[in-house]
């Protein structure tokens, strides 16, 4: 049985045993109300008949809360429901002769009635209030209550409608209504059998005759706790003004607005009514999972305002065609707009009051407390009848001895909206008064106002959050409201430890100690800091919620900083408080982060911002900070291996993106042509209507082989809305290497180009489709066509006709790569949708990326991974202007493209780098702001001479085509110093947010302390689906999200990495692991050359097992004089080759990615 069904099966005889009685307490109300309304003429006569049957109502509960709370904790409150409905019935019987005889009776005994109707309900109530929590956890409490006090206010509706029109039906019959409404209580009775049994909560609760030390009592157990009476006092101040108003919209409707039919007075009752059960199920919608304080002072705004405009704005009367037997019917649409309105502000008022009343009380008292809660309720009530009675009920002296009239003379005539005005501006001094005396419900008002307009938050995890109990939140540090959207996953009260510089901010400081943050001294003063220790220990043994940030600080680069030790000494020794980790993910970016450098207010990057808050589940308390930022690292990549509810395909980003902005031009040819975003859309969805018809329906690839212009991204966005995946073929690759590709991905069908594949220099193939041909077939109508509907159509449904079957699924497979094949045959890598949308997210916020400002180079190739994602999808999604160059070898082109368009971001690997700063001037060089390298180590002579001559140091990456591709960014410390700095020489950075690396032992897998070396997996949204046919392959190297990168690495304690070289570029030598690329730079070092003169290969040795192999260019100097100055520079003896295992070639095999080509080196051996 699902949860839902079980929540229904134990839900729904509650609500319909109180439905029903609701229903028929206020059907008997109306009946009794418009019965009197219509036998009196005068205003005042009517506003002191509904006071006095106000105050009747809500006399019961203010006689009878000790028994009522007696029998409500000493007997199954199932037992007590049923009993409560038999008597109902038998009060309702009761009230049906009472109808009858009303003309020779008069009006009192349908006073007494409603008195014994309100005394039941009296004693149903704390039954009711009292069972909910027993049978609903925190969780489902303020579901369950939106839906209680919706159906409430559904069964007040419907109660008052049936009243009104029974009674109009029943005409002098009167006593016809009571039959009908008996038979209702009847029905209640009978269902309330169905409530689950359950037990007595306290069955040692004595009877007591002294009511009135009951009171006492009661009166203290709801003001033992400030929260709990601030609440109970809260819902009497609701209860109180919605009496009164209701009672004088009633008065207010007959004689300002001249309403003078039963059914006019009565729809305007009925609107109330919807608009507060509305606001309920919206209360209940809204809370979630928690109990939601903050949306009172939501409610209380709404009830001033709306009371405002009701009397201010009523607008004008509009009259309806005349009904037979009724008559022409008036009513006010923008005065019923206003009463709805005021509506839906009661019950966010009220229901998050009511929840955390019946949750946080102690459950052997809480029938009890809450029937003395229902005594401070219906006394306000009481006194709300009184005081209206006193305002609006006077007449004038009267000679008559009748003893009423004579004091009725005494009271005022106060109009009915001159005192709904005064319950507004005493609503407004009350709500001020609750938000002094409890800061929490200002603090969650402005939690819920953050969360409802700045941030779009994707929660997980918050059962993991106890209900009660102590409990220690250690959290990441990403924007100055991370507190805020911390409190907004939890009901419970958060305290946060504050560094004092934030702490002692003037005007703020005292709104943080009303709140109970805990300042944090500077580091220097150790006293001060175990003083803070022992606030924390005292706050946890008192049972609250403490939240620390390991960090100290907030992030200035968008990644988690190194954690400090101590949050242990934090957490008293003889309890067991678990520890949470929270991860806040997202928020970097945001305008409340030093995205920007510096806070200060702005046009947010995304509105709303979307934010994450993932809740792990409680870890030891024994965990020292790097463990523990490790938890927080595979936290987060779990969290953003799940797509946000918004996120859609590639292909469908750019096309919701191109309609918001369709004359907008991000894409350039280095030679001058561009295009607007709505032109790209039109000539894609052309194209992909002749991709249907080249590609067999059963094909799944299409292949792409086109070098980087504005041409290549319209043919690949036109395989993708065709439903097709693009193959990006690697035009570089060697024929072997092709058919290679062409036979795995079963191509029948390569989108290419007659003039490309001759310059070229590729061999036609059989499966070549010329795209200069396929232009010719597409007619003119067709692009006029597609024009058109790309006009009108929104872009859902624009793709839903383009791409029904792929536009909505983001796991499916994006792009199928190839690798480049550096150490062996090429494989197919199948990318999703997910995989590059997450690698584009995380990359364009790590580097700063201002979408206005902002430009990129687009020479990587778009068959590299590197290149798809940042030259093709990040300036798609992101709207950024990127300018391409076919040839990356160009380094003349490159150069020129850069000065040109004053390109911002260049993307290069150390090859590529070298031969620009070869043949480019510094000052074509003068508009970049970055640069990013990778696909091969970066060498600290090219990283130096790069910095020489443009005073920017090259930004080192790790990535790989399995992983979207990129993993890390050796970024600097701050955010201001991007691009002229790095955060630590040698280091390829810090893993990207959401992505996890682990340093394994690469026999054991076990994880290894920081700065051992080991082998580096890598985990998050970024790895890829696996190979293509091969799932062997792909489970060898993907072993519970986590993938085998094979390249030795470690990391520090603030989680950068170093890379030391690959598994399979080390040699296994006399026992001993030897890395090529080490060995690479101490002879580099030596030869004090820019170029690349040498690479280390190894090939098998009888006597040691294998031998290292030096290829090499001309060298300056000889195999004897670099071995001697290896030995000099105390390099161990395993480590230098021999003389004779030196090899003269004429040039190093480079792949097309830029990257040396090992497996054509280790064919050389």
């Amino acid at each position: 049985m699902s949860q839902s069904t079980s929540i229904w099966k134990k839900f729904w005889p509650l609500a319909v045993a109180q439905f029903f009685g609701v229903f028929n307490d206020h059907a008997f109300r109306a009946v009794a109300i418009f019965t009197v309304v219509g036998a009196e003429s005068s205003s005042s006569e009517n506003s002191a008949f509904i006071s006095i049957i106000t105050m009747v109502y809500a006399l019961p509960f203010i006689l009878f809360p000790s028994p009522a709370g007696y029998f409500a904790d000493r007997f199954s409150k199932r037992n007590v429901i049923v009993i409560i409905k038999f008597i109902e019935l038998f009060f309702m019987l009761a009230g049906t002769v009472c109808l009858a005889n009303f003309a020779s009776w008069g009006s009192a005994p349908l006073a007494l009635i409603m008195f014994l109707l309100a005394a039941q309900s009296a004693f149903f109530s704390p039954v009711l209030n009292g069972i909910l929590p027993e049978t609903f956890g925190e969780k489902t409490i303020s579901h369950v209550n939106g839906n209680k006090e919706m159906l409430t206010m559904v069964a007040v509706i419907m109660g008052m409608c049936s009243g009104i029109v029974a009674k109009s039906l029943a005409g002098p019959d009167l006593y016809k209504c009571g039959l009908f409404l008996s038979c209702f209580s009847f029905a209640a009775f009978i269902i309330s059998l169905k409530i689950i049994p359950g037990l007595s909560a306290n069955p040692r609760t004595k009877w007591s005759w002294n009511w009135f030390r009951g009171y006492i009592d009661g009166f203290k157990l709801v003001a033992e706790k400030r929260a709990i009476l601030l609440c109970v006092l809260g819902d009497a101040f609701f209860t109180a003004i919605g009496t009164g108003i209701q009672a004088l919209l009633i008065v207010h409707a007959k004689y300002a607005l001249h309403l003078t039919k039963e059914i006019e007075q009565g729809f305007i009752q009925l609107m109330l009514a919807f608009g507060v059960g509305f606001g309920c199920y919206l209360a209940g919608k809204l809370s979630g999972k928690k109990i939601e304080l903050g949306l009172v002072p939501f409610g209380a705004i709404g009830i001033v305002l709306f009371i405002v405009l009701m009397i201010t704005m009523p607008g004008s009367m509009l009259l309806l065609p005349e009904i037979p037997k009724i008559g022409q019917l008036g009513f006010y649409p923008f005065l019923l707009l206003h009463i709805f309105l005021l509506g839906i502000s009661g019950g966010l008022f009220m229901v998050p009051l009511r929840a955390y009343i019946q949750n946080k009380t102690e459950p052997d008292t809480r029938g009890t407390l809450l029937a003395n809660a229902n005594v401070l309720c219906f006394g306000a009530m009481i006194a709300s009848g009184f005081l209206m009675l006193i305002l609006t009920g006077g007449t004038e002296a009267t000679t008559t001895n009748d003893f009423f009239s004579s004091i009725q003379s005494h009271f005022l005539t106060l109009s009915a909206s001159t005192v709904m005005i005064v319950m507004g501006i005493m609503t407004v001094f009350a709500s001020i008064y609750a938000c002094v005396l409890l800061p929490e419900f200002m603090l969650r008002f402005f939690v819920v106002l953050l969360t409802s307009t700045v941030y779009r938050i994707k929660l997980e995890g918050e059962d993991n959050i106890p209900d009660k109990g102590p409990a220690l939140l250690v959290a990441n540090h990403v924007s100055f409201v991370d507190g805020l959207l911390i409190t907004s996953c939890t009901s419970r009260f958060v305290r946060f430890l504050m560094y004092k510089d934030y702490y002692t901010i003037p005007y703020l400081s005292k709104i943080f100690g009303w709140y109970g943050f805990i300042e944090v001294p500077a580091p220097d003063k150790p006293k001060k800091m175990l003083e803070v220790f022992e606030r924390t220990k005292k706050a946890l043994r008192n049972g609250d919620v403490v939240c620390i940030f390991p960090e100290g600080k907030i992030t200035r680069n968008g990644v988690m900083d190194e954690f400090k030790e101590g949050f242990s000494k934090m957490i008293p020794e003889e309890l067991d408080v678990p520890v949470i980790p929270v991860r806040l993910g997202m928020l970097w970016g945001s305008i409340f982060s030093y995205y920007y450098g510096k806070i200060k207010l702005r046009m947010p990057m995304e509105f709303p911002h979307p934010a994450s808050v993932t809740i792990g589940k409680p870890v030891s308390r024994k965990l020292d900070a790097f463990e523990l930022r490790k938890i927080m690292s595979e936290l987060a990549a779990e969290s953003e291996s799940k797509p946000r509810d918004s996120e859609r395909p590639l292909h469908y980003q750019f096309a919701k993106y191109a309609r918001f902005h369709p004359f907008q031009r991000i894409l350039y040819d280095a030679n001058g042509k561009s295009m607007t975003n709505f032109s790209v859309v039109v000539r894609a969805a052309a194209l992909s209507g002749e991709i249907r018809k080249l590609s067999a329906e059963n094909k799944k690839y299409v292949g792409v082989l086109l070098p980087n212009t504005v041409g290549s991204v319209i043919t690949t966005l036109a395989v993708m809305m065709s439903d097709k995946v693009p193959a990006m073929l690697n035009y570089t690759a060697s024929p072997k290497s092709m058919d290679e590709a062409v036979r795995k991905a079963e191509l029948d069908c390569i989108l290419t180009s007659r003039v490309f594949i001759k310059k070229a220099g590729i061999e036609p193939r059989p499966e070549m489709i010329f795209l200069e041909d396929v232009a010719k077939n597409i007619p003119k109508s067709k692009v006029i066509f597609w024009g058109v509907l790309a006009a009108i159509l929104p872009h859902q449904e624009l793709m839903n006709i383009l791409a029904p079957e792929t536009h909505r699924n983001v796991f499916a497979t994006a792009v199928l790569l190839f690798s480049s094949g550096s150490t062996g045959s090429p494989k197919g890598v199948m990318l999703s949708h997910r995989n590059i949308s997450s690698n584009v997210y995380s990359f364009y916020r790590i580097v700063g990326w201002d979408r206005k400002t902002d430009s990129i180079l687009g020479n990587l190739p778009l068959f590299h991974s590197f290149g798809i994602t940042a030259c093709f999808w990040v300036p798609l999604m992101t709207g950024t202007k990127v300018v391409y160059v076919p040839n990356p070898l160009d380094a003349t082109a490159t150069g020129k493209a850069i000065q040109d368009y004053k390109i911002k971001l260049l993307l290069a690997t150390p090859t590529f780098l070298q031969m620009y700063m070869k043949k480019c001037t510094s000052e074509q060089f003068k508009s970049l702001r970055l640069v990013v390298v990778g696909a091969e180590k970066l060498r600290i002579d090219i990283s130096k001479k790069f910095n020489e001559m443009t005073g920017l140091t090259p930004l080192e990456g790790y990535g790989c085509t399995e992983l979207s591709p990129v993993v890390s960014l050796n970024i600097s410390n701050s955010i201001l110093s991007l691009g002229t700095e790095v955060g630590k020489p040698g280091s390829v950075g810090m893993p990207m947010p959401g992505i996890c690396v682990r340093i394994v032992d690469p026999q054991t897998r076990k994880p290894l302390p920081p700065n051992t070396e080991g082998l580096m997996l890598v985990r998050g949204p970024n790895v890829m689906q696996g190979y293509l046919n091969d799932p062997e392959k792909t489970a060898e190297v993907i072993k519970d999200g986590w993938y085998n990168t094979g390249d030795i690495a470690k990391v520090d304690t603030d989680d950068r990495i170093t890379i030391t070289g690959r598994l399979s570029r080390f040699s296994k030598i006399a026992g001993e692991m030897v890395p090529h690329e080490l060995v690479e730079d101490a002879i580099q070092e030596i030869l004090d050359s820019d170029a690349r003169l040498v690479a280390v290969s190894s090939a098998p040795d009888e006597a040691k097992g294998e031998k290292l192999i030096v290829f090499h260019t001309e060298m300056p100097v000889t195999p004897e004089e670099i071995i001697k100055k290896l030995r000099e520079a105390d390099l161990p003896n395993l480590w230098i080759p021999k003389a004779e295992n030196f090899r003269k070639i004429e040039a190093f095999p480079i792949l097309g990615s830029g990257k040396l080509d090992l497996a054509a080196l280790k064919k050389m051996v």
